[in-house]
């Protein structure tokens, strides 16, 4: 794994639940990336106003607005392009192709292991030019 190809980056993980919060920024410290947490949609789209981030972890299940209404806040509203990858429990058949559809640009099922995070990261965060 070429970890510098994601060093420095600034994630926000948006996730409600404490041990995911822990479990995922202890893998991105791997790639000595920074990263701010927000427990609900609404407070990502506060974080949002005021920091600049290149990717964003999205959890679909949460309180106040889920991964699916932020998202379309998002991409409808502040017309941001930002990378956001859904990580959800749900793994249902369609489940993938629905966030797709909504406008992630990329989707890890819980739990996950650091080797499919890192992969589903440079997917969508390296040209693949660069990969070579």
């Amino acid at each position: 794994m070429n970890l510098s190809l994601l060093n420095n980056k600034y994630f926000l993980i948006v996730e409600d639940n404490a041990i995911n919060q822990m479990l995922v920024k202890h893998a991105i410290a791997q790639f000595n990336a920074l990263a701010d947490i927000a427990e609900t949609g609404t407070q990502a789209l506060e974080l949002m106003k005021t920091k600049q981030y290149d990717i964003i972890l999205m959890d679909i299940y949460m309180p106040e607005l889920d991964g699916y209404q932020t998202t379309e806040i998002i991409r409808n509203e502040l017309k941001s392009n930002i990378p956001i990858i859904a990580m959800t429990a749900l793994t249902i058949k369609g489940e993938e192709d629905k966030c797709l559809a909504l406008g992630m640009n990329g989707y890890i099922p819980k739990p996950f292991n650091a080797d499919i995070l890192y992969n589903t990261l440079l997917k969508v965060l390296v040209p693949s030019e660069e990969l070579v």
